[in-house]
């Protein structure tokens, strides 16, 4: 791992979900593909392994491939739910099967967060304070999805602002994870959607990660979703530079709409966006606080196409 901006970059950048759409491989094939990407030499750019939670005891046959040295790391994503009752207590179950998991097998394994689907309705302080406590005593993380429903606008609002006096008021805290893509066109949140979410987090200090249709550095159409998918360097340099531009919500619109790779370019100390910048030092924080990383059901595809990007500008220059 060299120390450039693109390196602070891709540090941890990418949680492997192999085992969700589209690629949709089996639990051996996905767990073996990650062991093998632990223990690679760009593991440093690897994040947690994502499985859900319904998923966790069938790993016992899998434990073998990890080790404390390279442990297996593990982000959790929990169920859906469409109440706040029937999701407080699927949390309550799921909580307890992830804490026999991490008593059984040590440091073999360790489960860094978990991600919850929030039910239909802005949820209460009580439910935010039962989700974060009960993360934060298994030293978890938590993301909890905003769903883009309704009157989405103002349901986002209200959302981040229960998530926000949440974290104004305990020690645990939550963090936002947006939905960007899927298997089909509809799946999409628009750039407008996405823009508004990013800069409603950027005002209010929640922290970032993104899941689905990230496959590639830069938006484009795909025929196989019959949309344009949102390129993930297109989201980070949206969000990097909204926190430390102070951009309005159409310039982070602009950023995301770009399909022009040509806009984006890399430098030893600094990655930029036409003429809009983000030093090393930048990026670093802001990776760690704020806009975490994306899932993708592959690791090879979207590290090698940044890689293939970069080097098309260097053959350029």
């Amino acid at each position: 791992m060299m120390n450039t901006s693109l390196s602070v970059f891709q540090n941890r950048l990418i949680d492997y979900a192999g085992l969700f759409p589209p690629a949709n491989l089996s639990l051996d094939s996905a767990i073996n593909n990650y062991a093998h990407y632990k223990n690679s030499d760009d593991s440093w750019m690897l994040g947690p392994f994502i499985l859900p939670v319904s998923q966790l005891k069938q790993l016992d046959s899998y434990i073998h491939l990890f080790s404390e040295e390279i442990p297996l790391t593990l982000s959790i994503t929990g169920r859906k739910s469409s109440s706040e009752t029937e999701c407080k207590m699927q949390f309550q179950e799921d909580i307890k099967h992830i804490s026999a998991f991490i008593d059984q097998y040590g440091n073999k394994v360790k489960v860094e967060m978990v991600e919850i689907p929030l039910p239909p309705d802005v949820p209460s302080l009580d439910l935010l304070v039962e989700i974060a406590s009960s993360a934060s005593d298994l030293n978890m993380k938590v993301f909890c999805e905003v769903p883009l429903i309704r009157d989405w606008k103002n349901h986002v609002s209200e959302t981040l602002d229960a998530i926000t006096a949440h974290n104004s008021l305990k020690e645990s805290w939550i963090g936002v994870k947006l939905r960007t893509g899927g298997i089909k066109a509809e799946m999409f949140p628009s750039p407008e959607q996405v823009a508004f979410v990013m800069a409603s987090c950027r005002d209010r200090n929640l922290a970032m990660k993104f899941t689905a249709g990230l496959h590639h550095p830069i938006r484009m159409y795909r025929d196989e979703v019959k949309t344009k998918m949102h390129g993930f360097l297109n989201i980070f340099m949206a969000g990097m530079l909204a926190a430390t531009q102070n951009l309005h919500v159409k310039k982070i619109e602009e950023i995301l709409l770009d399909e022009n790779s040509s806009s984006f370019s890399f430098h030893e100390d600094r990655l930029a966006w036409r003429h809009l910048s983000v030093t090393s030092q930048e990026i670093e924080k802001l990776r760690k606080t704020s806009l975490l990383s994306f899932g993708s059901c592959s690791f090879d595809e979207p590290k090698d196409e940044l890689m293939e990007l970069k080097n098309q500008q260097e053959a350029i220059l």
